[in-house]
């Protein structure tokens, strides 16, 4: 655990959640604040604050298991298109400093925006 990270903590159990999915690399979770219905969270379990600080081992399995999800909450939620999110440092609205992919299942209308075109 890196110092007062709540991603840490909800890794470690120290905060309850409800886990969606779970390997041994990474949970997924409901994001607390969703921006739109199905919004989930995939979180490593190793403490990394940026993208740029995974593993190759650890991005590999981050590819997997975001494919495993994505085609999950599409299932799920009947959406028929998806934003992979993530916001590495500061500046760029990174909150929480340790890596986490938001996966935004998008239907027609749900008047989410992310910014970029």
């Amino acid at each position: 655990m890196k110092g007062n990270c709540v991603f840490c903590k909800i890794v470690a159990g120290d905060i309850p959640t409800k886990k969606i999915l779970e390997n041994k690399h990474f949970i997924v979770i409901k994001d607390v604040n969703p921006k739109v219905v199905g919004h989930l969270l995939i979180i490593p379990k190793k403490h990394v604050a940026t993208f740029l600080d995974l593993s190759s081992s650890l991005y590999e399995n981050l590819l997997k298991t975001t494919n495993k999800v994505v085609k999950m909450i599409l299932e799920e939620t009947g959406s028929k298109g998806y934003n992979l999110l993530v916001n590495n440092g500061s500046v760029a609205g990174q909150v929480v400093h340790h890596l986490h992919l938001h996966v935004l299942p998008r239907k027609e209308g749900d008047r989410f925006r992310c910014g970029v075109d």
